[in-house]
């Protein structure tokens, strides 16, 4: 079930008026069914790396078949965030679908009531013009790498603080143990 969703990323990108981003995605199973989320946009072109945007999100993976959950389901999103640029909080809760090789979701509508009760209105995250999603999220594993995008309806949400990101493979962030900086950190000085 979503098992490309673990250790962290970071994708480069335009996002609104700035021509580079950086978003950096730390995933962490917490349960069978599911995984924190943790993102931090910085951008790139200001010259301390100021903070847009900060989020933490429990991603929730209903299975359609408990004997088979790599078949795929709904999601649930929950996520409370920070926008720096305009020092706002948010709580949302977002609904999808997600298979063994994407996760998808978004934000409702309130007319669209309660999607995870109405399988026909869950399916409208699919929908590229769908006038009860507001904003989807979409995390794609493809060969052999992850793909984040995002699409925004800007009808139904403001495009100069929610922006649409074009599908863009993430980089696998690699840390070193602090030995491993230490050792060869003084190896490469000495030679």
């Amino acid at each position: 079930m979503a098992h490309f969703l673990k250790g962290t990323f970071k994708g480069f990108y335009a996002a609104g008026p700035s021509r580079c981003v950086k978003d950096t995605f730390r995933f962490r199973k917490v349960g069978e069914n599911k995984v924190m989320m943790e993102v931090t946009r910085r951008d790139q072109e200001s010259l301390v790396g100021k903070f847009w945007k900060w989020e933490n999100a429990t991603i929730n993976l209903i299975p359609l078949d408990e004997a088979e959950p790599r078949l795929g389901g709904k999601v649930q999103v929950k996520s409370w965030g920070m926008d720096f640029r305009t020092f706002t909080p948010s709580v949302q809760t977002q609904y999808g679908i997600y298979n063994d090789e994407f996760v998808t979701f978004g934000t409702f509508t309130t007319e669209a009531g309660n999607p995870l009760d109405d399988e026909e209105t869950l399916l409208r995250v699919m929908d590229d013009s769908s006038s009860s999603v507001a904003d989807k999220t979409t995390f794609r594993f493809e060969n052999n790498e992850l793909h984040f995008g995002r699409e925004v309806n800007e009808d139904l949400t403001d495009a100069e603080v929610n922006h649409a990101i074009e599908s863009t493979q993430l980089d696998t962030v690699q840390r070193e143990s602090w030995t491993e900086a230490l050792f060869y950190g003084q190896g490469n000085k000495a030679m």
